[in-house]
């Protein structure tokens, strides 16, 4: 029987619910990961997905709507067109709300920033539901599934030990079959 602690990773990357999603997207794509654990101190108290982050940042309304007038608007020439500029094609959308040259040109700029302007509790999951080192992978790979998550949380006596990911499972099941083919042979 394959056991959580035999395939979960250890010291999984995690964050503070006080970090901004600024941080936190920065911490998943330097480990290319897709969620982890959110840690107040040593005691886990949810954990965070890309999804999560995606859902939130959906539902944000601060992003300007206008920009300044800095010239755009006049007359696009066939240079224009054939440098493959943006701008020109832009103009095509009456409609387009926020300006997206505008936005392209400055996204470095804090008010296109909105991750950096919120916290990880703003947008974490707190449906938490942990799982002993000890406990059959059947059974986080099962909540996986009923529940659509990538990660389950390891817990031991209130202490983070690890998370156990789809990929672990996947890798520990396609690792159980190739010795048991080669014990055949």
């Amino acid at each position: 029987m394959l056991i959580i602690g035999d395939i979960m990773t250890g010291h999984p990357v995690t964050i503070a619910p006080q970090a901004t999603l600024r941080d936190a997207v920065e911490l998943l794509a330097a480990y290319g990961i897709s969620g982890m654990p959110v840690v107040d101190g040593r005691a886990v108290i949810g954990t965070l997905s890309a999804r999560d982050i995606v859902d939130f940042e959906s539902t944000m309304q601060n992003v300007p709507t206008q920009r300044q007038n800095d010239g755009l608007d006049d007359a696009f020439t066939m240079d224009d067109y054939a440098a493959g500029s943006a701008e020109f094609f832009v103009n095509f959308w009456d409609d387009a709300g926020a300006d997206a040259v505008e936005r392209i040109r400055c996204s470095d700029r804090p008010e296109w920033d909105h991750l950096a302007d919120y916290v990880v509790a703003d947008a974490m999951s707190t449906a938490l539901t942990t799982f002993l080192p000890s406990e059959p992978a059947d059974k986080a790979a099962d909540y996986m599934q009923r529940t659509g998550a990538h990660r389950a949380v390891v817990v031991a006596n209130g202490v983070l030990m690890g998370i156990v990911t789809t990929m672990d499972i996947t890798r520990a099941v396609a690792e159980g079959h190739a010795n048991e083919r080669l014990e055949e042979v």
